[in-house]
């Protein structure tokens, strides 16, 4: 071989390596669109309840995400992750087509298998209980698949992925991180579901509306009540009332621990619409049972459950719109006709009458022919998974079943491991002026030291609803201003729990400091500090303020916030630092 083929040898070998490199990633970015588009249509075909395009779809779908799959697991890409430059693109693309992988063979295809028989799932005043029974395996199999693709996908940092994969990716990663959670809540609500509608015998609940409009630790004030009985799956309301029925008490219904009085006061065990002062939903439900109970005694209750306006409006996707006193309600407008408008336009009385009415209503169309089953069910799936959905039952197994569950709500203490940090927001006016209300939270983990993470955080507050305006507003929005507070003003008062055996190093109002008069209390390992915010015009108040965790706890942070007047989830997981 001539000297002159020698020097032209590695260059060829080089120009085919890259052919072949470009040639492979384009193959695996046609598979991972084509991908993307059987997804989008085996979404159509489920809504349009089409079988066959339903199967059709999830073939295809399996099929490109076995030929991604392929591509990326091979010795060439595991090379390409070792490059500079690109490597850490090539390991995300390989990350996100197992990921995709796994979705599509564990995950799309036994929920595919299952969607026809939601059909039969509620009817005639009740839940089928064969039909819960059968969606036990499939859920489980797809929540296992689920989280094995979040899992491939944990850890990785897109921030120095280009641009188009960055986007897709931290798309894809939040789809699937969504869903794992969702189908999470929804085994385990398949699980229990039996033994809590009476399957193994007779159950009453009292079911609490959570009212956003006055914020609440775990949602909203418990404005108005239903005692639900269940048997052999079916459902019936048996009671119905509001707070007017719970007077204040001269001490508490249960006695309360020395750190429970010093962060809430007596008034939550004497006032039934303040026991969820406590973000804690288990405490809040003991309490409620004790009160009611008390009130009641001809009635014993074997758990609570609770539901807010927000996740009304998911529900009603799948029931369709229900008549409330010649007013339809929608999934797009329950939240103003349940939250806004009885305070703009009725009398308190007419008030709960409306409230009693709705609740019945909504009940009656969960418990009949659904017009989408499958809306339905996401509607609820949604609601547990944003916390708006609670439960708290007495039986052993089904407690020990939510455990840890978003539906429990239960205040974390120490895994070990674990930082938990949990914001709760308590409305201070006696108004209902948490409808304009907006709030949000930012956490970083900064460092990591010691075995212990410092955590920044900052929480901007505002109302949407100008001086001029709120003023305006009738005495039963904005409350007469006997506490305190003036008309069109709202004094919220925000419980940070910090990590369990962590502390509080820093905190600032707008940029003043009031570290020095920072008074924390210790609930159950959590430290706890209140902060008071008075809102009155649309100017964003901004709280910041610092943390470190307790010891070995180097895990992923996981925030939690009441849930808000606006749709959406304001739970978050954020990246160790450690």
């Amino acid at each position: 071989m001539s000297a002159r083929r020698l020097l032209w040898l590695p260059l060829v070998v080089v120009l085919l390596a890259v052919a072949y490199t470009g040639w492979l990633g384009w193959r695996v970015q046609a598979s991972l669109s084509a991908a993307q588009g059987s997804a989008s249509r085996l979404q159509q075909a489920i809504d349009d309840g089409d079988a066959s395009a339903r199967d059709t779809a999830v073939t295809d779908l399996r099929r490109h995400a076995d030929d991604a799959v392929n591509r990326t697991d091979g010795a060439w890409w595991g090379a390409l992750t070792h490059l500079p430059f690109v490597g850490d693109d090539a390991t995300g693309v390989r990350a996100l087509s197992r990921s995709l992988d796994t979705v599509a063979a564990g995950g799309v295809q036994p929920l595919s298998d299952s969607v026809d028989g939601l059909d039969s799932l509620t009817a005639g005043g009740g839940v089928d209980v064969h039909q819960v029974e059968a969606l036990q395996r499939p859920v489980s199999e797809a929540s296992r698949a689920f989280a094995r693709a979040d899992s491939d996908l944990s850890g990785l940092d897109s921030s120095g992925y280009v641009g188009v994969l960055r986007t897709k990716f931290d798309r894809y990663a939040r789809l699937v991180h969504d869903t794992s959670v969702a189908l999470s809540s929804a085994d385990t609500a398949v699980r229990v579901l039996p033994t809590m509608i009476g399957a193994d015998g007779p159950r009453d609940y009292l079911l609490i509306f959570q009212n956003n409009a006055e914020i609440r630790a775990t949602g909203g004030l418990p404005g108005s009540w239903s005692v639900i009985h269940a048997e052999d799956g079916k459902l019936k309301v048996t009671q119905q009332g509001s707070l007017q029925q719970f007077p204040p008490l001269p001490r508490p219904v249960l006695p309360l621990s020395k750190a429970e009085l010093a962060v809430h006061g007596e008034q939550l065990g004497t006032f039934f619409a303040d026991a969820n002062f406590t973000p804690d939903f288990p405490r809040a439900a003991q309490l409620w049972t004790a009160r009611f109970e008390q009130e009641f005694p001809a009635t014993h209750l074997d758990g609570v459950l609770s539901l807010d306006p927000v996740a009304l409006s998911y529900l009603l996707k799948g029931t369709g719109p229900v008549t409330v006193a010649g007013r339809t309600i929608t999934s797009e407008n329950a939240v103003d006709e349940l939250l806004s408008r009885p305070y703009r336009e009725l009398e308190p009385a007419q008030q709960d009458v409306l409230f009693a009415h709705a609740a019945k209503a909504i009940f009656d169309a969960t418990t009949g022919h659904l017009k989408s089953p499958l809306g339905f069910v996401r509607g609820l799936s949604r609601a547990a998974s944003e916390g708006r959905f609670l439960v708290s039952v007495d039986d052993p197994e089904v407690s020990s079943q939510l455990a840890g569950t978003r539906v429990e709500s239960a205040l974390t203490g120490d895994d070990g491991r674990t930082p938990h940090v949990d914001i709760a927001l308590n409305d201070a006016t006696g108004t209902k002026m948490s409808y304009y209300l907006r709030y949000s939270t930012d956490l970083e983990s900064t460092s990591c030291q010691d075995q212990a993470q410092r955590i920044q955080a900052s929480m901007t507050l505002n109302q949407k609803i100008t001086p001029e305006a709120a003023r305006k507003l009738p005495a039963s929005v904005t409350g007469p201003g006997t506490f305190g507070t003036g008309r069109g003003k709202q004094l919220v008062v925000i419980d940070i729990y910090a990590p369990h055996g962590g502390t509080f190093d820093s905190l600032s109002i707008n940029g003043k400091s009031l570290t020095d008069s920072l008074n924390v209390t210790h609930l159950n390992g959590r430290p706890v500090t209140q902060v008071p915010i008075m809102l009155s015009s649309t100017k964003d108040v901004v709280i910041n303020w610092t943390m470190t965790t307790g010891p070995g706890e180097t895990g992923d942070i996981h925030l939690g916030m009441t849930p808000s007047i606006v749709p959406g989830d304001n739970n978050a997981v954020i990246h160790s630092a450690c």
